[in-house]
């Protein structure tokens, strides 16, 4: 006499909202998910007969889960060439400064003196109508005396400021085979890495939670 079961498949049929509170990261395709546990454990018999309680333990399965997921998705999603084992980055930061202040005074001064004399006479001669010789008839004498100072004073004050800086950033690489393993063996671990399935993995973590593994 044959037993009933509730299958997962069977829930997935007659439960639509089975799924709704299921998350994944951002990275894997939600229904993509459903659909490998649906093909790898849809005819095991589900842990709880309850399919309101079911979809409430899924969302809690994949709260716990979600932080494993996302460290899948982003080390499969490394960018690196399989057949390296070193790679080394460098950053070198070198920063120059420069600062520099003059202050400039100037004064200048300078002076003029200059004395200046002169002297000069005048005089006039007459002659009567009826005489042919000349006689003096008035003199003046005169005299000047000059003087002239001058001076110029000329400052002037400044400061000059003077202020550099410079920044050079430099990186390096340094990567390839050191020697440890072969390029053979780093090949086929890249292989067998290519071989591990994302879905498969997370499939097997859901099956193993809520399923019985018998047919």
């Amino acid at each position: 006499m044959a037993t009933a079961k509730i299958t997962l498949i069977g829930f997935n049929n007659y439960y639509e909202n089975l799924w709704d509170l299921l998350i994944v990261p951002s990275g894997i395709n939600k229904q993509e998910l459903i659909n490998n546990i649906l093909l790898k454990g849809g005819e095991f018999e589900v842990l709880y007969s309850n399919p309101e309680f079911m979809k409430n333990m899924i969302g809690v399965w994949s709260s716990k889960w979600m932080h494993t997921m996302e460290r899948w998705v982003k080390a499969l999603s490394i960018n690196y060439d399989p057949l390296e084992n070193y790679d080394r980055r460098e950053e070198w930061l070198d920063e120059n400064k420069r600062s520099g202040k003059t202050d400039r005074i100037e004064h200048a001064m300078g002076s003029d003196y200059s004395v200046s004399n002169g002297s000069g006479s005048t005089e006039n001669a007459r002659s009567a109508f009826d005489a042919s010789d000349y006689s003096p008839h008035d003199k003046s004498d005169s005299t000047s005396e000059g003087t002239n100072n001058s001076n110029s004073t000329t400052s002037a004050d400044g400061t000059i400021n003077e202020n550099e800086s410079g920044t050079n950033k430099r990186t390096g690489r340094a990567h390839g085979n050191i020697g440890v393993t072969t390029s053979q063996q780093m090949l086929e671990s890249e292989l067998e890495i290519a071989r591990w399935n994302l879905y498969d993995e997370i499939t097997d973590l859901f099956l193993s939670e809520f399923c019985i593994y018998t047919y």
